[in-house]
């Protein structure tokens, strides 16, 4: 349960301040608990910091298999539209903790053998590999036109996704239901035109 505060109280204040600008003693007070106690749950304020990832990332993962386990899209050209449909409101739901991938873990952990770039990576990885899964259905069913390279065509799928919403995040573009519509009406323009 103390870890559970902790938790919350750290993705309220690295969302807030920001990781460098939320020192321990911070975090301790305004979580209810004693410093050390901190230290009892986690090495240090960088596991804090992994821990919350890691959690997005698996909420992340958990909610997108829920969502297509209840809307069984019909074909595969509408898994695509549910995986990012799933993601963006996943990630509309979620802005505090996508905060912390957005804002400081890009530049608080850059080198790819770090544990909060691989948990990042794994959410990239996931989606990619999903949508690739879901192209790939696609070109069988006739959904997805045949010539398409499905694994390169999904990591391009997934950076215009995530780019959306980061800049959405930013407030370089206006969140809006209208936005994705057009997103999705142009991937599916994408993949659906020879």
């Amino acid at each position: 349960m103390k870890r559970d505060i902790i938790l919350d109280t750290a993705a309220r204040l690295f969302a807030e301040r920001g990781f460098s600008n939320t020192p321990t003693s911070l975090l301790a007070r305004e979580a209810g608990v004693a410093e050390g106690t901190i230290f009892r749950h986690f090495k240090t304020k960088d596991d804090i910091f992994l821990t919350l990832v890691t959690n997005v990332k698996n909420q992340l993962i958990s909610d997108i298999e829920k969502y297509l386990e209840v809307r069984t899209p019909e074909s595969s050209m509408e898994k695509v539209v549910s995986i990012i449909k799933s993601f963006y409101v996943f990630v509309k739901k979620n802005n505090m903790e996508f905060c912390l991938i957005f804002r400081d873990a890009p530049t608080r952990y850059g080198h790819r053998n770090d544990n909060v770039f691989l948990q990042i990576q794994q959410i990239y990885s996931y989606l990619t590999e999903y949508l690739t899964q879901a192209l790939e259905e696609g070109k069988q069913d006739g959904s997805i036109r045949s010539a398409l390279n499905t694994k390169d065509t999904a990591g391009m799928v997934v950076s215009l996704v995530v780019g959306l919403v980061r800049a959405m995040h930013f407030g370089f573009v206006e969140p809006s239901d209208d936005v994705l519509r057009s997103v999705i009406d142009n991937i599916r323009h994408m993949l659906t035109c020879e």
